[in-house]
């Protein structure tokens, strides 16, 4: 987490933005309503330790994380992915059926398995630096 805190860090502060944790009302409903979803567990602790330090990216430079509690998360769980972030034309996301994060568009979960991360820190990184 030090690593994300560290490259995200002087957006936050180009855009006179706190990095702030998410509070432990909104973790605690994230975690129910991923729970409910059948999330795997792994990928739950994942994001809430990821929340517990940085509630948000609130579209810095065209980076997007959403907040954990943004119904948004869950739009394409019907496809079992999980919507979490953005920049620019670029998606990240969960994806069930590769079982790791990923980062492609609209139409490509990911772009190669140089877009594939079984770590969502390493995937804001990467995404970040896009």
């Amino acid at each position: 987490m030090q690593q994300v805190i560290y490259v995200l860090e002087p957006l936050f502060t180009m855009y006179d933005h706190e990095v702030k944790p998410a509070s432990d009302e909104s973790l605690a409903i994230f975690t129910a309503k991923a729970t409910v979803q059948l999330v795997p567990n792994e990928v739950i602790a994942q994001l809430v330790s990821f929340y517990a330090h940085l509630a948000e990216v609130p579209c810095l430079d065209s980076l997007v994380v959403h907040h954990c509690n943004d119904p948004i998360i869950f739009e394409w769980w019907d496809d079992k992915e999980l919507w979490l972030g953005s920049k620019d034309f670029y998606v990240l996301r969960w994806s069930a059926e590769k079982a790791c994060f990923c980062i492609g568009d609209a139409s490509n979960v990911s772009f190669g398995e140089d877009e594939e991360f079984t770590d969502f820190n390493d995937a804001v990184i990467y995404l970040a630096a896009l």
